[in-house]
């Protein structure tokens, strides 16, 4: 059986800044800079949190060079490496200055238990929403770590800058879930579904709606003699339209994270 659990992190960053700007090569001493540097009300330390400025990632925002964008895992102290709670801070800077233009926490997104956090990268696609609405992403990977009942998935946080405020655009929506059941050895059944994103037409509230095509893939996997054997089994999926209400979009929950 094909068991492609890691999903792929993208940890390119952008094209090489001014000495004096940021500089996403290192993200680690990228994110320690922008917080020493940071705007006074700008995601104040929090009694209880560590940030882990190593598993920070940084990238220059391709359709908006002036501005550079950071993530940064924050996690509740006490936790351990099986059952800890955590969330991620989101900042965008100033190229040049390293001023801090805008800023956003999101909640409870690294919490790990069964199925723990596995990464993160940054998303510049242009998702263009309005014409004065450009959003960035922020890709978060998760996974199991059983061998029999493997499982990964991929959250897609969808953030704008608005007003000097960094919004958050609805809950996470899930782009890809591999899930399995098999002996480790070969006989078994699979289950990959990937999702993509486009941006639709001018919805009511100002913001374009938001298109989601589905892929899936089952995989059934069985010994014929010496030899594994798999059978593919492609359907096209669902597409789901979303649409802001003039506050977030309306994510079904069948596409949030488990």
């Amino acid at each position: 059986m094909r068991i492609a659990l890691p999903l792929l992190l993208a940890a390119a960053c952008a094209a090489p800044l001014p000495a004096h700007a940021q500089d996403c090569h290192d993200a680690q001493a990228a994110a320690e800079e922008a917080y020493v540097v940071r705007a006074d009300d700008a995601l104040p330390d929090r009694l209880g949190y560590t940030r882990d400025t190593a598993g920070s990632v940084c990238r220059r925002w391709p359709a908006r060079p002036e501005l550079t964008q950071l993530a940064t895992p924050v996690w509740r102290d006490g936790g351990d490496g099986d059952a800890r709670t955590g969330d991620v801070e989101v900042l965008v800077i100033d190229s040049d200055t390293l001023a801090t233009r805008a800023w956003a926490v999101l909640s409870g997104t690294l919490d790990s238990d069964a199925i723990f956090f596995d990464g993160m990268h940054l998303d510049t696609a242009r998702y263009q929403l309005a014409p004065d609405t450009l959003a960035f992403g922020l890709r978060v990977q998760r996974r199991n770590g059983s061998g029999p009942n493997p499982f990964s998935e991929e959250q897609l946080h969808l953030l704008a800058v608005q007003a000097d405020t960094l919004r958050t655009l609805g809950p996470p929506m899930v782009l890809r879930r591999f899930q399995a059941e098999w002996d480790t050895r070969c006989a078994g059944d699979s289950t990959d579904v990937s999702r993509t994103l486009a941006v639709g037409p001018k919805g009511k509230h100002g913001l374009a709606d938001l298109i989601l095509r589905e892929r899936r893939v089952t995989t059934h996997s069985w010994m014929e003699g010496d030899t594994c054997r798999d059978q593919d089994t492609p359907v096209e999926g669902e597409r789901h339209v979303l649409r802001f209400d003039g506050r977030r979009y309306a994510v079904p929950e069948a596409l949030q994270p488990l």
